[in-house]
């Protein structure tokens, strides 16, 4: 268990002055870091496909050890949309180069007794090799004949261009339209803090400094903030003119149940919460699945120093990388874009037929009824600001 937030020096910047830090805080710290964990073991060590499928501990050792793991490839994620239908399996294969496998959430079609798979966000490997890829490919389509799967959509987090794709391609998988965001924005936590500060626009560091003296203040809270959390969620919803979609009530209590969320809020010096993230662990990674802010939150720049304060304290406990989980939309992106970091682009998505009969007759039956049943999947909606 990590200790929670130390005090650390302020940060000096020429142009906007000094950036105060706020206290030290009395609610719990963000889950403790994945980096005390083994180290990846060595190829002759790796656990087997055998240990992966059976074994839910073993299966989120090796999603936070690879290269692309992220949240909806943990078993926090599986349990999160048990209520809604999906039940996961997991399907994994050996290779030369070390397992190769993805955490798949299988839903019942109707009419019919046929199922679909969403591999979110997988297959995960160390390497990606034409051996593997094609292994996992073969593995899952055995699975799938046990599961009546008539297909399976998958969208790993493959660098756009990546040639992985073209390997899926070769071995049976056909590119369709993305339903995750296709794009994101990755802050490296691992230089110093003064660094980290520099990073951000001069706008953004101005915006942050505002909202201190504002009287802003940052605290962190597990489910008790949820409340206040659904407030700004909802409002941040109506402004930007979506409905409400992502159970995000679910998603927090799975993954808070292993330590692995936390929710940060804002507030201002009334003790109004005005702007809130929820942030998700992946090992050395956080995911900052959701954020929202209030009208008056906007105003007194709350969003900044929010996220500002989010990743100082993220670096400061030992996590690596902060993931802002998705810049699809440009206004979300321009102001993602103030924090500094690097922008990905990811080369999107895949489906993979497994039951061609039974794909074409619910293909017929859906359509007609305007439903995209090739891609229901777990929904996420994105406020941000």
């Amino acid at each position: 268990m990590m200790d929670g937030p130390r005090a650390a020096a302020p940060v000096r910047d020429e142009k906007e002055g000094i950036a105060p830090l706020s206290p030290s805080l009395v609610p719990p710290p963000l889950p403790p870091t994945a980096l005390d964990e083994p180290a990846a073991p060595a190829p002759s060590d790796r656990v087997s496909a055998v240990q992966l499928r059976a074994d839910r501990d073993a299966w989120d050792r090796f999603v936070t050890q690879t290269p692309l793991g992220t949240y909806p490839q943990l078993s926090a994620w599986a349990d999160a949309n048990a209520g809604k239908g999906w039940r996961d399996v997991r399907v994994v294969a050996d290779s030369a180069e070390g397992p190769i496998g993805a955490q798949i959430l299988v839903h019942r079609m109707r009419p019919g007794p046929w199922t679909r798979g969403y591999a979110t966000r997988g297959p995960l490997a160390e390497r990606y090799t034409d051996e593997g890829v094609r292994a996992f490919t073969e593995q899952l389509r055995r699975d799938a004949r046990r599961l009546r799967m008539t297909h399976v959509f998958a969208d790993p987090e493959l660098p756009k261009g990546d040639p992985t794709g073209d390997l899926l391609v070769a071995a049976g998988w056909r590119r369709v339209p993305t339903v995750q965001p296709n794009q994101t924005r990755v802050v490296d936590l691992t230089p110093s803090e003064a660094d980290l500060w520099s990073g951000l626009r001069s706008s953004a560091r101005w915006s942050v400094n505002k909202s201190r003296r504002n009287g802003i203040m940052i605290e962190e809270a597990r489910e008790d903030g949820l409340a206040d959390f659904a407030r700004l969620y909802d409002e941040t919803a109506t402004r930007a003119g979506f409905r409400r979609r992502a159970d995000f009530t679910s998603v927090f209590r799975a993954f808070d149940a292993r330590g692995w969320a936390s929710i940060v809020l804002a507030r201002d010096p009334s003790g109004t919460a005005v702007a809130a993230l929820m942030l998700l662990v992946c090992g050395p990674r956080i995911i900052e699945l959701y954020g929202a802010s209030s009208t008056a939150g906007g105003k007194a720049r709350a969003n900044y120093l929010i996220k500002w304060e989010a990743m100082r304290r993220c670096r400061e406990r030992g996590y690596t990388s902060y993931d802002m989980w998705g810049t699809d939309q440009p206004w979300i992106a321009e102001f993602k874009a103030g924090f500094g970091g690097q922008e990905r682009f990811y080369d999107g998505a895949f489906e993979l037929v497994t039951d061609k009969i039974g794909w074409l007759a619910l293909s017929a039956v859906r359509r007609a009824r305007g439903f995209d049943w090739r891609y229901g999947r777990p929904v996420q909606d994105q406020p941000e600001g």
